[in-house]
């Protein structure tokens, strides 16, 4: 199938990733690999199987739709649903996999623990859950002042196992005093308990604090991005790791059409940009419906994404164009005037929009930044017409398209 658009997934790479963050935390801390929405579009079911057999003890998703689909992979460890599951009963879809133990629950408050409790009983062994507590975030959890009761009731009430307390950081990748903060509201929560059941893990760090400071480790540390090989926040935290994580994604189209521009002539809708001098303007077929930002399109007064130019054979980056003018919804357009032997780019030739690199303008953080998103943003983004297709670098398996859901037809 021709499409106009690759984003390749390095299964191996994935996997480096998580070797690495296991070896950051050591053996005394479990890793948990995020995978939620489709992890973050790059195929669910082939990455935490990836994460699973590199290691980690867990994965987590959002919604109770995305552990049914990740319970027919022979994943071999739980699932963790970190939204709040409510309305169960005992014809749920998942009161097998809460029977078995391969599916846990995050407690938000006590009206939803009594409703798993109301079911569990009927169980032959507990429901697992983690008690979710709001340590600054506002978006769930049970506040500070009620976290207290909210455990002992989970500790008391039969058919429930207490297997974790958790909290998440608002800001871990930029603010380390908000971070202090923060741990320090749910250290005192966890501090006024006393005695916990065995096996019961705290975890507040995701990738930033987890790469920030060894003291947010705890039991368990939740890896979303970090195990993509991109860190979140400050440059300074993706220092941190260095060439220990390997970049995972790859997204490659190419030029459609090449023309010639003159001096003082607009490109796109809204006659945003208008070149300052003759050059050549290259057209990629993606667009806003393939997940390129708006704000990657250069104006008059503002800069632009920079996406990279392939060599003729398409094995290294012969140089950086920017994209310019309005993103169209199925494509866009880049300046080549700076380009090296620009006249020699004709139509065919490779780009990435997205590189495997730790370096340069078209690293996943750094193709995001100049968009003004985050990197989840941008792959979470990415439509459904850009075919995935999974690789691994190290046993050079063939290549093979992921299953996307909207895709599907």
């Amino acid at each position: 199938m021709h499409s106009d658009s690759l984003f390749h997934v390095d299964l191996a790479a994935i996997a480096r990733n998580a070797a690495a963050f296991s070896r950051l935390v050591g053996p005394r801390t479990m890793c948990c690999g995020v995978v939620k929405s489709d992890a973050y579009g790059l195929g669910a079911r082939p990455v935490a199987e990836t994460l699973t057999q590199t290691g980690m003890s867990l994965v987590a998703v959002f919604r109770v739709e995305e552990a049914l689909d990740l319970l027919s992979s022979p994943l071999g460890r739980p699932v963790l649903i970190l939204g709040a599951v409510r309305s169960l009963c005992p014809m749920h879809p998942l009161m097998p996999s809460l029977a078995s133990g391969d599916v846990q629950l995050v407690v938000h408050d006590l009206p939803q623990l009594k409703e798993i409790g109301a079911v569990a009983t009927s169980l032959p062994r507990p429901i697992q859950v983690h008690v979710m507590i709001d340590a600054g975030m506002r978006r769930g959890g049970c506040p500070p002042s009620e976290a207290p009761q909210l455990i002992e009731a989970a500790m008391q009430m039969p058919g429930i196992g207490l297997a974790g307390l958790m909290t998440h950081f608002t800001s871990a990748g930029t603010d380390a005093a908000a971070t202090r903060a923060e741990q320090a509201v749910f250290s005192d929560v966890v501090d006024r308990i006393g005695r916990l059941p065995e096996g019961c893990r705290m975890h507040a760090a995701a990738t930033a604090a987890t790469v920030r400071d060894p003291a947010y480790h705890q039991g368990m540390v939740r890896i979303g991005l970090g195990w993509v090989g991109c860190i979140p926040g400050d440059e300074a935290l993706s220092v941190a790791l260095g060439s220990q994580l390997s970049p995972a994604v790859r997204w490659r189209s190419s030029l459609r059409h090449v023309h010639h521009v003159q001096a003082g002539y607009a490109i796109g809708y809204g006659q945003r940009w208008r070149a300052k001098r003759d050059t050549r303007v290259g057209i990629v077929p993606v667009g806003y419906a393939d997940g390129i930002p708006l704000a990657a399109g250069a104006c008059d007064s503002c800069g632009g994404a920079r996406i990279a130019v392939m060599s003729s054979a398409g094995e290294r980056i012969a140089g950086y164009a920017t994209v310019i003018g309005t993103v169209s919804m199925d494509q866009i357009a880049i300046d080549l005037g700076d380009l090296p032997e620009v006249s020699a780019v004709e139509p065919g030739r490779t780009v990435e929009i997205v590189s495997a690199t730790h370096e340069g303008p078209t690293t996943l953080r750094n193709f995001a930044a100049a968009c003004g998103i985050t990197p989840h943003q941008l792959l979470a983004g990415i439509g459904p017409r850009v075919r995935r297709v999974l690789v691994n670098r190290e046993e050079t398996i063939s290549q093979t398209e992921v299953w996307h859901p909207a895709a599907a037809v």
